[in-house]
């Protein structure tokens, strides 16, 4: 009896341990790796990359498996956002992850993504147990994207013209955002010194969306010298996206600035040069200067009652500026006269003079002006500035800079010719009041204490130059308020307020 209930102790035993082991076996805890056969991607790939969350063993049951994602690429921007976990189906023993890039217009780096399989309770971890993707960054714009392209590629000019030119950018056709092209500049012209640019910001411009062109303007600047030539060039940097392609022409502008020695000979020569600039003038050696840099042009007025050009004035004697070989500038010569004249009927007849010229011919337009004999009008910035682009042309831009000129009106009450007689050793003699201020003054008027300063505000005129026909045309505006200019309307071709426009014409005298 007690070897029965030993034998059927032992029997339930058994069973007890054979459902146990059973259940062991049920409960077995799968092993979750990933995999995949490529690592890269292209950013503009039409089709996802493959990876496998893979179980060592079949699962009976759906198992979850969480993920960690991190690298440099970044979710939403760089590549469509991946779920937290994957779910193996019951009965599987894997499960696909699709990693779809995103096509960023941007040129950037590679940039990569990680996926690693997330500690659980439920699963362990097997090898391998992560996986980096590289999305490779598109570098290349579709063929169909439109090209940019300057609408102008070569600018020449001469830094004296201060001219400004508008430079189009245009792209071959519109997108739907706005785009910003960046560019190269390099070159002997300095930016901020020779030129200033007006809608480039950072080396770079934008065309709004839905537009082809954008636009910019360079200002050259008046700071150039004789026999300059220098350069630059604006070029297209190389492309941060690839929303546009540069076009394999016209693609880069060039700005050039020259100023190259213009040939007077025209007008300064042998047959024209003034050889009669008084040294001293007296009764027995009158004197000149032989050596005279000076050239005697014949100026004229166009005339607005005629409508034709009439005589300006004379005696109008030029030559080559000192300061800018480019340049015509008056001769002021001033000299001690020892003769009698009108108006000097005296022993003692020593007085200073001018020989001079006179840009705008003022001196017809003063009823008041105070000179002796001639009066000094100087232009503290020169007359004639020439602007050539080609020395081969005969033809090129003159202009006149803006300056301030000083012309010299009576005090109220002086009589410039009141007549004074003396007598001298039982002899008559006489002079006009404006001998003797001659004389005080050692012929500089600006330090008479019997007039006054009028200033007339020349703004800087552009004409033209011709060395073949040897004419210099050019309208001039001026500004002066005084009470005593008087201009006769045929002298002006426009009138605002006190200021005038006058057309002036310089040729040979001979």
């Amino acid at each position: 009896m007690k070897l029965n209930q030993f034998k059927l102790l032992w029997l339930v035993s058994a069973i007890v341990l054979f459902f146990s082991c059973k259940k062991e076996e049920v409960q077995i805890i799968p092993q979750i790796s990933l995999e995949t056969t490529e690592t890269t991607i292209a950013e503009n790939a039409t089709s996802a990359l493959v990876v496998t969350v893979k179980s060592n063993i079949t699962v009976n049951t759906p198992l979850e498996v969480k993920l960690q994602v991190s690298g440099t690429a970044i979710a939403g921007v760089n590549y469509q956002t991946l779920p937290e976990s994957v779910v193996i189906p019951a009965n599987q023993s894997s499960v696909k992850l699709f990693v779809n890039p995103i096509n960023v217009s941007t040129i950037e780096a590679n940039k990569v993504v990680k996926i690693e399989v997330a500690p659980s309770a439920i699963y362990q971890i097997g090898t391998p147990t992560a996986v980096e993707i590289t999305i490779e960054d598109n570098q290349t714009p579709a063929s169909d994207a439109p090209e940019v392209s300057f609408a102008t590629t070569s600018v020449l000019t001469n830094l004296y013209l201060e001219e400004e030119h508008v430079i189009s950018v245009g792209l071959s056709k519109s997108l739907a955002s706005d785009i910003t092209i960046p560019f190269e500049i390099s070159g002997t012209l300095v930016e901020g010194t020779d030129y200033v640019v007006e809608g480039i910001t950072a080396n770079q411009i934008t065309i709004p969306a839905g537009n082809v062109s954008a636009n910019f303007t360079v200002h050259f600047k008046n700071n150039s010298v004789v026999g300059m030539d220098k350069s630059s060039v604006i070029s297209f940097a190389a492309p941060v996206v690839t929303d546009y392609a540069i076009k394999a022409s016209d693609n880069k502008l060039t700005l050039r600035a020259v100023d190259p020695q213009v040939d007077f000979s025209s007008w300064f020569n042998d047959a024209n040069q003034f050889d009669y600039l008084y040294a001293s003038w007296n009764t027995s050696d009158t004197k000149y200067i032989v050596d005279a840099d000076a050239y005697f042009l014949k100026r004229y007025y166009y005339n607005s009652s005629t409508s034709g050009w009439s005589t300006l004035s004379g005696e109008t004697y030029l030559h080559v500026s000192g300061r800018d070989s480019n340049q015509f500038e008056e001769v002021v010569n001033q000299f001690k006269k020892e003769l009698g004249g009108k108006g000097i009927d005296i022993q003692e007849q020593e007085r200073y003079e001018y020989q001079c010229g006179d840009l705008l011919g003022l001196a017809r337009f003063f009823s008041n002006e105070a000179t002796y004999q001639k009066a000094p009008f100087r232009s503290t910035k020169g007359w004639f500035r020439f602007a050539s682009k080609d020395a081969r042309s005969p033809e090129g831009a003159v202009i006149i800079p803006q300056q301030t000129l000083k012309v010299y009106t009576l005090k109220e009450g002086v009589d410039w010719k009141a007549k004074t007689t003396v007598d001298h050793n039982g002899s008559t003699e006489s002079h006009y009041f404006w001998y003797e201020d001659s004389r005080n003054t050692v012929g500089n008027i600006e330090n008479s204490t019997n007039v006054n300063t009028v200033l007339v505000e020349v703004e800087r005129s552009v004409g033209t130059y011709n060395t073949a026909t040897k004419e210099i045309i050019v309208d001039v505006k001026f500004t002066c308020a005084d009470a005593g200019l008087n201009i006769d309307p045929k002298y002006y071709i426009e009138k605002d307020g006190d200021t005038y426009t006058i057309r002036i014409k310089y040729i040979n005298r001979y």
